[in-house]
């Protein structure tokens, strides 16, 4: 019968579950963290390579540096569990972080303002402009209101004949700036109308899948 830990590392790396080996840097390791939190949150395996190997967590220092990134290194703090788990003489340290109430989650940086990040598959990606206004929007009450219909309707009508289409290509179509591009686009996911798409090193824009 599988020890419990052996089932999740089975499970490989994915949407709801991370990989480290050792936590070096607790900023790197607040990524995880806000990641996790600004999707739908996940599990956290310290003292697990990439490829599954178990190698046991090096110290205990580790705990307190766990605790340094939901903490200190998260803005707001991250609420987290963790628990030791021995197996075959090695202790592995399974952090759950359940998904976020005040999106968005960033990671202080050491020179530069915070950054956010959610979790796409098995990555950690720095969430888009376009989200941040979103979760904004998101805590207003009141709701929003699209003022010029008519780009909205071209908009639409470019996503009918192409699947997908970048921020840029937006701007272009739609003759707007960048900033009212931005408020257009977060309007539209935030209705439904349109949802974020990421890839390792684009963000998409496409009609909502239904």
């Amino acid at each position: 019968m599988f020890h419990y830990i052996q089932t999740l590392i089975s499970q490989g790396e994915h949407q709801h579950l991370d990989f480290k080996f050792e936590i070096s840097d607790a900023r790197k390791i607040a990524k995880s963290f806000v990641a996790f939190a600004n999707s739908g949150g996940g599990k956290l395996l310290i003292g697990v390579k990439d490829n599954g190997v178990i190698a046991g967590i090096r110290t205990e220092e580790e705990l307190y540096m766990a605790e340094a990134a939901a903490s200190y290194y998260c803005t707001p703090a991250v609420t987290y569990s963790l628990h030791k788990w021995e197996y075959d003489g090695k202790t592995v340290l399974e952090v759950d972080i359940p998904e976020g109430i005040q999106k968005p989650y960033y990671v202080k940086q050491k020179d530069t303002p915070p950054e956010a990040y959610i979790r796409v598959a098995d990555e950690n990606i720095k969430v888009c402009s376009v989200q941040l206004l979103v979760w904004k929007k998101q805590k207003q009450p009141l709701g929003i209101l699209i003022v010029d219909a008519g780009d909205k309707s071209r908009l639409l009508a470019y996503l009918e004949e192409h699947p997908r289409i970048t921020f840029g290509m937006v701007c272009k179509l739609l003759m707007m700036s960048h900033q009212k591009t931005e408020q257009l686009l977060a309007d539209l996911v935030y209705l439904d109308i349109l949802e974020i798409e990421y890839h390792r090193d684009q963000v998409l824009f496409r009609t909502k899948k239904m």
